[in-house]
């Protein structure tokens, strides 16, 4: 007999499993698409989500203040509405019946204990939920704000990394900028070298003209002093005389056809 209680067990265990597990498959009601909806009825493998996670505002829909939505309505396509609280009270007359749960003394020590809880529950209940919501909404924004300040830190470090490229590239144009200076120096300073060079050379060659100018200067005037010595040395009293002479006899016939 206890065999055949724990086999029983056993399969009333993997009825409740499938109906745990089946409550959020496919099957599920809730999952179904409209009777004129035209997405296709083969199951996609992939799905796009949205990184990170999220806290849900509001729990999931129960019954009886504990028991999840989806496990009535899983039973909806198949016995109707009265099939979950149906297989409910069957199952716990089962349990009760072939006492697989034994109503000892904590059994009514716990059906005093649960109109306590529920009032407890439903009197201080929405204080303490809107305390402890106070206290995760304080924790979610003190994580929210890390996680901001973190975003603002790898902004600030990517502007900097940006700035530090831009003055790179700053550094990069005043390097060929000096380079075009250093270039100019060198030019003006081939340049200034290249005069001094021309004003050298232009110098000499001056020097030479001036040299060779005086020195025929020098030549001409000893030369015309050399012809008037020599043409004073040959003018004689009678060679005087004759040119006077012959001066006189040119005026007079000049004179003379007058």
């Amino acid at each position: 007999m206890l065999i055949n209680r724990i086999s029983k067990l056993g399969r009333l265990k993997s009825v409740l499993k499938i109906c745990v597990i089946s409550g959020h498959t496919e099957t599920c009601p809730t999952q179904k698409k409209p009777a004129g909806s035209t997405a296709s009825l083969t199951p996609t493998t992939t799905s796009t989500r949205s990184p990170g996670l999220k806290r849900a505002l509001k729990s999931g829909k129960v019954r009886m203040g504990f028991i999840p939505e989806e496990w009535f309505l899983f039973f909806h396509s198949k016995t109707g509405v009265s099939g979950p609280y149906v297989f409910g009270i069957v199952v716990i007359n089962y349990l009760l019946s072939k006492e697989i749960y034994v109503m000892e003394h904590e059994y009514y020590t716990g059906l005093s204990i649960f109109p306590l809880l529920y009032f407890i529950s439903t009197r201080f209940g929405p204080d303490l939920a809107r305390t402890l919501d106070k206290d995760v909404d304080e924790y979610v924004n003190m994580l929210e704000k890390g996680r901001k300040d973190e975003l603002d830190g790898y902004e600030k470090l990517i502007k900097d990394s940006k700035d530090a490229q831009w003055r790179a590239e700053g550094q990069k144009v005043l390097m060929d900028a000096k380079k075009e200076n250093i270039d100019m120096q060198l030019e003006a300073a081939y340049r200034e070298r290249y005069m001094q060079v021309y004003r050298a050379v232009k110098g000499r060659l001056d020097y030479h003209v001036k040299f060779q100018r005086v020195q025929n200067r020098i030549h001409q005037k000893w030369m015309i002093n050399w012809i008037i010595a020599n043409v004073r040395k040959s003018i004689t009293p009678e060679f005087e005389k004759e040119v006077l002479r012959k001066a006189i006899q040119d005026i007079a016939v000049i004179t003379g056809k007058i």
